[in-house]
């Protein structure tokens, strides 16, 4: 039976002359031919099926023949005897006879074997260790002089660990900010401390990372650096006599905000939100905003207030971290700075941004386990800036 041909082929050459003689050159061509498919049934079929199971059956019995006889050692074993005989080699290689019992060189080689057979103490992760958490007793972190005068205190309440920083200025001008690189346009980001530690503040704290939202309002020091439009952070302004006020409503053109501030003397802007305390009682805290305002949601967070003329207070909220400080949301910081008695407060960037720098080091605990790199910070400085 020939297969079934779904294409259809050329008809058969027929020749008309006779074949070439032997000697010749044949037609390279050659003819297509059809082969029957070998017959099953039948007593020569079923011989070829026998024989093909016995050639099976035989290759499994001699694959089974070839086989461990019993169970196969596992890795370690395997590894074990390996090790014994490359150990016993080694020391039929080694120069000199044997040491034998009881002889100096022996005792100092069995001293050698017991030190290598005492199991290696491996020291636990450092993630494993329970963190030394940090602990200040009252009055240890104050600084006092005729022009500066810094009391910080850490308080805990309802699982929240947090610093209250009291801080009274004789001028404007030893409220500062700066940035990292010392430049607003570096494009680079430094850790607060690193930040500072160029500057010798008295208290430093992370800003409002101007230079990753890239928009808003941006005076520092009394000079325009930034004047885009922008409607979902609040603007925090500084006067040039120290007050602090917030714009809440950013639906204007921001560039003629800008402007005005300007010409009033501003002396610093923060663009991050929300206003927490306006004229002594709780502000009305946005629904929808740049950062999550309802209750139940807690980070780290860095605010700063106001509780009179030149008189500032900055509250620094450790988290994140369980038996220590889970961190509080905005309503408990909110309330925060209420306990204080703030006639004012404004809620700066937070999460793991959060850093409290006081005389050259870093008192909180930033939940990264270190400080992030920021753009820019608040510095408060021990003497005020001689004026032109």
């Amino acid at each position: 039976m020939r297969p079934v041909d779904q294409f259809k082929r050329t008809p058969p050459r027929r020749y008309t002359e006779p074949p070439k003689a032997s000697g010749e050159i044949r037609d390279a061509r050659i003819r297509k031919r059809y082969f029957d498919l070998p017959e099953t049934g039948g007593k020569q079929g079923r011989g070829r099926i026998v024989r093909g199971l016995l050639c099976t059956l035989a290759v499994l019995v001699l694959c089974r023949g070839s086989a461990p006889i019993g169970e196969v050692p596992d890795v370690q074993q395997r590894f074990a005897e390996w090790a014994e005989r490359h150990d016993r080699q080694i020391i039929e290689q080694l120069p000199g006879d044997t040491p034998e019992p009881g002889t100096a060189l022996y005792e100092a080689l069995e001293q050698d074997v017991q030190r290598e057979e005492l199991p290696a103490v491996t020291p636990a992760p450092a993630e494993t260790q329970a963190p030394a958490y940090k602990h200040y007793e009252p009055g240890e972190l104050a600084y006092h002089t005729d022009k500066m005068d810094v009391s910080i205190e850490q308080k805990q309440k309802n699982g929240i660990t947090y610093f209250v920083c009291d801080i009274r200025l004789t001028d404007v001008s030893q409220l500062r900010s700066a940035f990292a690189g010392d430049d607003f346009r570096s494009g680079i980001y430094e850790a607060t401390s690193d930040i500072a530690s160029r500057y010798s503040p008295v208290l430093a704290i992370n800003a409002d990372f101007c230079r990753y939202h890239r928009n808003g309002v941006i005076i520092r020091n009394g000079e325009l650096l930034r004047k885009q439009n922008i409607e979902r952070h609040h603007l925090l302004i500084i006067d040039e006599n120290g007050d602090m006020s917030a714009q809440t409503d950013r639906s204007g053109k921001q560039g003629v905000v800008a402007e005005n501030l300007v010409r009033a003397n501003t002396w610093q802007t923060f663009e991050f939100g929300p206003v927490l305390v306006k004229d002594g009682r709780a502000a009305e805290l946005p629904s929808r905003f740049y950062v999550n305002c309802h209750d139940g949601y807690y980070e780290p967070r860095t605010a700063i207030g106001q509780l009179g003329p030149l008189h500032y207070i900055v509250i620094v909220v450790d988290g994140r971290r369980d038996g220590y400080s889970t961190g509080a949301s905005i309503p408990q910081l909110q309330q925060l700075f209420l306990d204080e008695g703030a006639e004012f407060a404004f809620n700066l960037d937070g999460g793991g941004s959060t850093s409290l720098y006081f005389l050259g080091k870093v008192v909180n605990m930033p939940s990264g386990g270190k400080e992030r790199s920021v753009s820019d910070i608040i510095m408060f400085m021990a003497n005020p800036v001689p004026k032109n």
